[in-house]
């Protein structure tokens, strides 16, 4: 398992979700540094990351070609990623990258 403070660059290739598919909705970051299997990091590990000034991440889009740079925002009351908006689209690529969903929808069981 790679650590992102081993990183200087990396890429983005999926978002991981919690909730509708929004930027402030992303809980989890799936990265790769170029060289080796993909690895997953929390949302607050990733931020944590990009504010120490340690290193740099990009949008990998599903061409494999370098997107935009991720960059920490904020609302005044959470902290979330977010990248240069598509110029088509005005859509956040973070957005357009595969997503998964990091909740389970409660299974109700039903005593009889």
């Amino acid at each position: 398992m790679a650590s992102l403070a081993s990183y200087t660059t990396l890429y983005v290739t999926a978002v991981g979700l919690n909730g509708d598919p929004d930027l402030k909705h992303i809980a989890a970051v799936r990265w790769d540094p170029g060289s080796l299997d993909p690895e997953e990091s929390s949302l607050a590990d990733f931020v944590q990351w990009l504010d120490r000034g340690a290193g740099r991440a990009f949008v990998r889009r599903s061409d494999g070609t370098r997107g935009p740079r991720v960059r920490v925002n904020s609302d005044g009351i959470s902290r979330y990623l977010r990248s240069n908006p598509d110029d088509r689209s005005n859509q956040d690529e973070l957005l357009l990258l595969p997503t998964w969903q990091l909740h389970r929808p409660k299974k109700h069981s039903r005593r009889v």
